[in-house]
C-alpha cells in the first residue's frame, strides 16, 4: 500500500483539492477503495459499477500529482482521470 504523510502547512497557504475518476477491474473496486482512502489526504467519495470517484487534498499540485500517479501502481488500477482541480485559501 502507499502511503504519504504531509507536512504540517502554515495556514495562509493554499490547499489544493483534486477531484479524480479511478477505473478500476471490476473485481477488484472494492479493494482498490480501501487502497486509495488509506492514503493521506485521499478521500473516496462514491463507486459507480467499476470507477471509483476520489478526491486528493495535497499542498502543491506537484504533491496531489504525485499522489493520483501513484494510483496507477495499485494492481487493478486501470486509469486516473482528473475531472477538477481547485485551490482552496481556508483549510478545513
Amino acid at each position: 500500500m502507499i502511503q504519504r504523510e504531509q507536512e504540517q502547512a502554515s495556514p495562509d497557504q493554499p490547499v489544493v483539492i483534486s477531484s479524480l475518476v479511478v477505473e478500476t477491474q471490476p473485481d477488484q473496486t472494492a479493494v482498490i477503495a480501501r487502497s486509495l482512502g488509506a492514503i493521506t489526504g485521499v478521500e473516496v467519495h462514491e463507486t459507480q459499477g467499476y470507477k471509483l470517484v476520489v478526491t486528493i487534498e495535497a499542498e502543491t499540485v506537484d504533491d496531489s500529482h504525485q499522489i493520483a500517479s501513484s494510483f496507477i501502481e495499485l494492481p487493478g488500477v486501470l486509469g486516473v482521470n482528473l475531472v477538477y482541480c481547485n485551490f482552496e485559501d481556508e483549510r478545513s
